[in-house]
C-alpha cells in the first residue's frame, strides 16, 4: 500500500487511487545520470545534460490515500483520455480514480469516474450535548 502513497504513485494493474486535480503542465522530461531520476524543465536549454529528454504533461493531482500531492507523468495519448474524464466529472460530479492497465504488453496510465462513490468514513454517533 505505500507505492500508492508515494509522491509520484505506481499502482499495479488492478489498484486505483482517488485523485483530484490541482494543476496540469506540459514539461519537458529526461533522465538525469547524476540524479539518477527524472527532471522535468521547462526550457530546452536546460535539457543538455539529460537522456532521454521527452515533453510530456505532469498532473498535479491531491491523493487522497496519502492525504497530499502527487505527481502524474501523461503522455499525449493518456492525457486525452483524462481530458475526457475531467470533462465527464464536471458534468456529472463523482470522483476520479487514477489506475495503470496492460497496453500491448506495458501498463499504461489510466483513469476512470466513478459516478456513485461513498467515502469509505467511520462515522460515530453522538449527542451534541455529549461532546459539549
Amino acid at each position: 500500500m505505500s507505492h500508492l502513497k508515494r509522491f509520484f504513485p505506481r499502482p499495479k494493474e488492478n489498484e486505483e487511487i482517488p485523485v483530484h486535480l490541482i494543476d496540469m503542465q506540459k514539461k519537458l522530461a529526461g533522465w538525469s545520470p547524476g540524479l539518477k531520476r527524472s527532471v522535468y524543465v521547462d526550457d530546452f536549454k536546460d535539457t543538455e545534460d539529460l537522456k532521454r529528454v521527452r515533453e510530456v504533461t505532469v498532473l498535479r493531482v491531491y491523493n487522497w490515500l496519502s492525504d497530499g500531492e502527487s505527481l502524474i507523468e501523461l503522455s499525449e495519448m493518456e492525457r486525452s483520455q483524462f481530458e475526457e474524464v475531467v470533462d465527464m466529472f464536471i458534468k456529472h460530479g463523482g470522483e476520479i480514480r487514477y489506475t495503470r492497465i496492460k497496453n500491448g504488453g506495458r501498463l499504461v496510465n489510466y483513469f476512470r469516474l466513478e459516478k456513485d462513490s461513498v467515502p469509505e468514513v467511520s462515522v460515530k454517533e453522538k449527542l451534541l450535548a455529549d461532546i459539549l
